[in-house]
């Protein structure tokens, strides 16, 4: 779920021999920690790694689970398939290919299956077929199956293997079950504890989990062994707003501004802050503090997702329970089917949440809007 940076001089993997842009941390194709050096390009291993290159930072936030009511945005993730918050700031070009596995690559990857099938002891080859086949399974949900079955015979072979921890952490992540997640990221940082960003993701599964203390807990952890860290700074403040402490929300946000590490990032924190500083405003003295509505609540959803939120021109409600999402530049149309189908699933899901927090009577809808064009994108509805 990387997105590589823009290609410049040649470098390649040491570890799998995939392209690697200069400035590249990991590599796309095997999550190993690209530090200078050449070997070889297997052919086929650059075909597949060249194709799901292609816009999957994107597709991946878009479809990973969104910051519904009581979630939040999803934290960086580093090697292993992972993704910063400001990954995929903006648009697609209109001439962005369509993200389909195509047959060759296919046929790469089950020849890939078959050979650690017929080598049942060599972590390597599970280590690489697992690899590629969760890469896959960003745009073909069914390669997510083979991926955790892969994973799990590594970990078979090599209990304390952090890069089978470490994704297994992660595809439970992507797939929402989060006591999973947890089990597989505490084992990992049992190991590796030093590790900010899966230590940040694991506090999210606290939080997806409905523990907000042990979210902060985690948060705190991370910010103690580094405190510039800005994203466990970010994911804190808005645990704290979760939890109704403004102030302290707000001072989490803040430092994560000043740690912002580009301009997108530090405007995706800042739309956060004035959202926090208008949620949590003080009531007049003695006034009693009403509970948030249906309209509240998606909002503070939608505008907490780090990529939809960026994008919003305005919330328009028709009723209590009805209105539209203005968005700008927001490629819906151009989602692979799975990806925008899971994407509209959890706006769905927010929607229904909203309606039972809220006890809103009635059909709840939403339309999401082009506001360039006027056009309606979809219509999400929720009973």
């Amino acid at each position: 779920m990387t997105q590589p940076p823009p290609r410049s001089a040649a470098r390649f993997c040491p570890g799998c021999g995939a392209p690697a842009a200069r400035e590249a941390r990991f590599c796309v194709a095997c999550g190993a920690r690209v530090s200078g050096g050449a070997a070889p390009s297997p052919a086929g291993l650059v075909v597949l790694i060249a194709f799901l290159a292609v816009g999957l930072a994107l597709w991946g936030l878009l479809a990973a689970p969104g910051p519904g009511p009581g979630r939040i945005p999803l934290p960086p993730k580093d090697a292993g398939g992972t993704a910063g918050a400001t990954a995929a700031q903006g648009s697609l070009p209109k001439d962005h290919p369509s993200l389909e596995i195509p047959a060759d690559v296919k046929k790469f990857i089950g020849e890939l299956e078959q050979k650690a099938a017929a080598q049942p002891k060599d972590l390597e080859t599970w280590k690489n077929a697992a690899q590629v086949e969760y890469r896959a399974g960003q745009v073909d949900r069914q390669y997510l199956d083979k991926a955790e079955a892969s994973f799990r015979h590594v970990l078979e072979l090599d209990a304390d293997n952090l890069d089978a921890l470490r994704a297994l952490g992660n595809l439970n992540f992507d797939r929402e079950r989060y006591a999973q997640a947890v089990e597989f990221y505490s084992r990992y940082l049992a190991l590796k504890p030093d590790d900010l960003n899966v230590r940040t993701d694991l506090g999210t599964m606290h939080l997806y989990g409905g523990d907000a203390d042990k979210a902060i807990a985690e948060y705190d952890r991370a910010i103690a062994r580094d405190s510039t860290f800005y994203q466990a700074h970010f994911n804190r403040g808005i645990a704290l707003a979760q939890k109704g402490d403004g102030p302290q929300a707000l001072a989490s946000l803040t430092r994560a501004r000043e740690l912002a590490p580009d301009d997108a990032t530090r405007k995706q924190i800042e739309a956060m802050i004035d959202h926090t500083q208008r949620a949590s405003a003080a009531p007049a003295a003695g006034a009693p503090v009403a509970p948030k509505g249906f309209q509240g609540l998606v909002e503070d959803g939608l505008r907490a997702h780090p990529i939809v939120g960026p994008k919003i021109v305005a919330l328009e409600w028709t009723s209590a329970v009805a209105g539209r999402a203005r968005l700008r530049d927001f490629p819906l149309q151009a989602m692979p089917e799975t990806v925008r189908q899971k994407f509209l699933e959890r706006v769905e899901n927010q929607l229904g949440e909203a309606k039972r927090r809220s006890a809103a009577p009635g059909r709840a809808e939403l339309q999401l809007v082009d506001d360039a064009t006027g056009q309606v994108m979809a219509t999400v509805s929720a009973e």
